[in-house]
């Protein structure tokens, strides 16, 4: 790994770095506040979107009450449409799957600033003992996992039996006293410190499989030619992307962390740790090795999730090569590819084809080639319409007759039929005994009664049955169903 500072390299960082513009924007105090206070102190991996305003319009509401509403005159909202629409916002904001409502996330750099910052602050207590002693097994668990000498690895791990049982008669003697309050304090400190660092590089995992989910569908939209060809290209992409050192590892850690025995154990201990002296201590300032697994496997989960979508961009693309559309998803990659030749670097030129329209020419209106003006006149009808005897009743009957279905009386209908026939009956059967009296409505209501379980009933979709009725008794209307048979409930 190269720690080299170059010249060249930092004065491109000073001009593209999202962490230094942070660090150099007139809004300081309010972002790193703010994203500290809704992120980083309660580890929220996203946030809805108008929680999120919600949350930053208490936050203003706080800061001008000190110091006056003239600091920071735009609302809420403004202000986080501003940190997600500005180029190299410092938040992301997306929809999530099977969502209604967009969330908010911070940027891996936005993070790592507001870490950097808390480190800067001071810690309580710094100790060096547990981090030497953690560099020393580290550097033994190299050389022996590397070492291709059968010897040395067994006098290793025979010396490490000769201090386990060492360990086991002190504690048979008693003389084992365990660890000193300092040393308990200080490997708590170096906990804490470790599982946040932890929890702040999934948010850069994610940041990186949501890049190579973007190049893969550039790589769809821009690559012309065949689909096996472009298959062909994505899957060996995928391969390289399991394959690699980053995606082995969270494989490993998500395996690691869904494996029930070590997430019991891992409750089990840290309670056990945290209800001691010093972790009741620690708790108290601090409270997130309490939450730790339920924090590792929220974001292991996020990370995982944003991995499924490379996946879900191959079905899709499949899924699209069907011949009715095969010309509309042709237009579209088209389209697609000439947006990623957009270079956002740089400002868009309009041509003039965008803004002219051809074949187009000034309309002339004639008004002199017309006649002049015309007094139509008015016009009178010669005949009276005639009358009708104003004696003669029309009978309104037949209009104000509103037919009205008693759903308790098909309820009875139906409970007579699952008698007669051994508490199993169907509709045809129904409305064989009790024909229609009411038409389509009636048979409407039957039907409503079986798909709202009034009555157990099963609808069949794959069969039908034909249903008949007489309105007039010269017509007969025929219907056909899905079949519906009642069921007498036990």
């Amino acid at each position: 790994m190269n720690t080299a500072l170059n010249y060249d390299q930092l004065e491109q960082f000073k001009e593209h770095s999202l962490a230094l513009r942070l660090l150099r924007s007139q809004h300081f105090a309010l972002l790193a506040s703010f994203f500290h206070h809704a992120f980083i102190a309660t580890n929220r991996r996203s946030i809805p979107y108008l929680e999120l305003v919600s949350m930053l319009e208490q936050h203003l509401f706080n800061i001008t009450d000190s110091y006056g509403e003239e600091r920071y005159p735009k609302s809420a909202r403004a202000y986080i449409d501003d940190w997600i629409n500005a180029k190299g916002g410092y938040l992301r904001k997306y929809l999530p799957q099977q969502a209604d409502e967009p969330e908010c996330d911070l940027l891996p750099e936005v993070e790592k600033v507001l870490r950097w910052l808390e480190e800067i602050q001071g810690r309580q207590f710094v100790g060096t003992e547990s981090r030497l002693k953690m560099l020393l097994e580290l550097i033994g668990e190299l050389v022996q996992g590397t070492s291709e000498d059968s010897e040395a690895k067994l006098r290793t791990l025979q010396a490490r039996k000769a201090e386990i049982e060492q360990e086991i008669i002190a504690v048979e003697l008693g003389q084992d006293s365990g660890f000193s309050d300092t040393q308990i304090r200080e490997r708590l400190f170096l906990l804490a410190n470790m599982s946040r660092q932890l929890l702040g590089d999934f948010r850069q995992v994610e940041a990186n499989f949501r890049s190579l989910d973007k190049e893969t569908r550039k790589t769809i939209s821009l690559r012309g030619g065949h689909k096996g060809e472009v298959l062909d290209h994505i899957f060996s992409h995928q391969d390289v992307i399991d394959d690699s050192d980053e995606g082995q590892s969270f494989s490993a850690f998500f395996e690691l962390l869904m494996t029930p025995q070590l997430r019991d154990s891992m409750r089990h201990n840290l309670q056990q740790l945290l209800n001691q002296e010093q972790g009741r201590i620690l708790v108290q300032q601090d409270s997130l090795l309490s939450h730790l697994y339920s924090y590792l496997l929220e974001a292991g989960a996020k990370v995982h999730g944003t991995r499924q979508q490379i996946t879900d961009q191959l079905r899709r693309y499949i899924q699209e090569q069907s011949q009715d559309n095969r010309r509309i998803i042709e237009l579209i990659h088209e389209f697609e590819a000439l947006s990623h030749q957009y270079n956002a670097e740089q400002p868009l030129a309009l041509k003039a084809e965008l803004t002219t329209l051809p074949g187009t020419q000034a309309a002339i209106n004639a008004i002199f080639s017309r006649q002049l003006y015309q007094d139509k006149g008015s016009e009178h009808l010669n005949s009276q319409p005639e009358l009708g005897d104003a004696t003669d009743q029309v009978d309104l009957t037949p209009l104000l007759a509103i037919s009205h279905i008693d759903e308790l009386q098909l309820q009875r209908q139906i409970s007579q039929c699952l008698l007669d026939n051994d508490g199993q009956t169907t509709l045809a059967q129904v409305i064989e005994r009790y024909p229609l009296r009411y038409g389509l409505d009636e048979l409407l209501t039957y039907i409503k009664l079986a798909c709202e379980q009034v009555l157990p009933a099963h609808v069949d979709d794959a069969q039908e049955q034909t249903i008949s009725w007489q309105p007039e008794p010269e017509l007969t209307r025929t219907i056909q169903i899905p079949a519906i048979t009642f069921i007498r409930s036990r």
